[in-house]
C-alpha cells in the first residue's frame, strides 16, 4: 500500500478544469517529483491533498484512508504538512518562535510501549531542524523578516517538519534562491528522507529535482503526461527541453 495515492482525481476553477482525472502513487521512505510547465496544475495537486481545495471527485488516500476533501487541519493532523511556495512566514516572529507554530499540534505519543511528550518531541524537533539547518540555531532570535531568502526557505521548510509529518509537501522551495543555497537545501531534502519522511516536491527546477528523486510525474495540462524512475526521465533530453527548463512561476 502506497503512503500516498492520488486516484482520478479532478478539480475545477468554475469552468476551468485544472487537473483530469490525475493518479499518482508516493511510497513510503521516497522522494516523488511532481513536474511541469506552468499552469499544469502542480500547484493545485499540493493544495487539493493539504485540503486547501476541495476535490470534484477522485480520491486522496492515506495509508489506505479517504482525506480528499477534508478540513486542512484533519489532513495535518493525520500527518500531511506543506512547504508552500512564497514561504509564508510571520515576519516579526523569531525563527525559533515560527518553528514552534509547526509544532502545535504535537501530543504525547507512544514507541515501542515508551511514552514521548509533546514536550520532548518538541526539543527532538528543534535539533533535528537545527541540525539539518545549523545557520537557523545561529539566527534562532532574529525576526524572519531579517533573514536571507535562503534562510526563510530554511525557516518554512523546518516549521513544516516540526510536526513529525508522515509526508512533507514541498511548493516550489527553490524559488528565487541562489544556485548554492539550492544546493545547500537539496542536499538537506536527501537528509530528510533518509531520516523516515516521505517527500512530495513540486519543482520548476527539474534537473536538480530528478538528481534527488526517486520517482517523477510530469503534469501537462491538468493530465499526467509522463511517469518513470527519475534516473530514466533525467536522460530524456527532449523532454527536459520541452517541459521541465527554466524557472518559471508555478500555477
Amino acid at each position: 500500500m502506497a503512503l500516498l495515492e492520488i486516484k482520478d482525481l479532478k478539480v475545477s476553477y468554475g469552468f476551468i478544469t485544472a487537473l483530469k482525472g490525475i493518479n499518482i502513487k508516493v511510497e513510503q521512505g521516497q522522494i516523488v517529483a511532481l513536474l511541469g510547465s506552468n499552469g499544469a496544475g502542480k500547484t493545485t495537486t499540493l493544495r487539493t491533498v493539504s485540503g486547501a481545495i476541495k476535490p470534484d471527485s477522485g480520491s486522496v488516500l492515506l495509508e489506505g484512508k479517504e482525506v480528499g476533501g477534508l478540513p486542512t487541519y484533519k489532513i495535518a493532523k493525520a500527518g500531511v504538512t506543506q512547504s508552500p511556495e512564497g514561504r509564508l512566514l510571520f515576519s516579526e516572529l523569531t525563527v525559533e518562535e515560527n518553528l514552534k507554530i509547526g509544532a502545535y499540534g504535537l501530543k504525547t505519543k507512544v514507541v515501542n510501549g515508551v511514552k514521548i511528550s509533546a514536550k520532548q518531541q518538541l526539543k527532538e524537533n528543534f535539533e533535528r531542524v537545527y541540525k539539518l539547518f545549523p545557520i537557523l540555531e545561529e539566527r534562532k532570535s532574529q525576526t524572519a523578516n531579517t533573514l536571507s531568502g535562503g534562510e526563510q526557505q530554511m525557516v518554512a521548510i523546518g516549521r513544516a517538519l516540526m510536526s513529525n509529518p508522515k509526508i512533507l509537501l514541498l511548493d516550489e522551495p527553490s524559488l528565487g534562491l541562489a544556485p548554492l543555497i539550492i544546493d545547500e537545501i537539496f542536499k538537506a531534502f536527501k537528509k530528510i528522507r533518509d531520516e523516515g519522511t516521505t517527500i512530495l516536491i513540486v519543482e520548476q527546477n527539474a534537473l536538480q529535482t530528478l538528481k534527488i528523486a526517486d520517482y517523477a510525474y510530469v503534469l501537462e495540462l491538468g493530465k499526467i503526461g509522463l511517469e518513470g524512475p527519475a534516473s530514466e526521465l533525467i536522460t530524456n533530453k527532449k523532454l527536459i527541453d520541452a517541459y521541465l527548463g527554466g524557472d518559471k512561476k508555478d500555477d
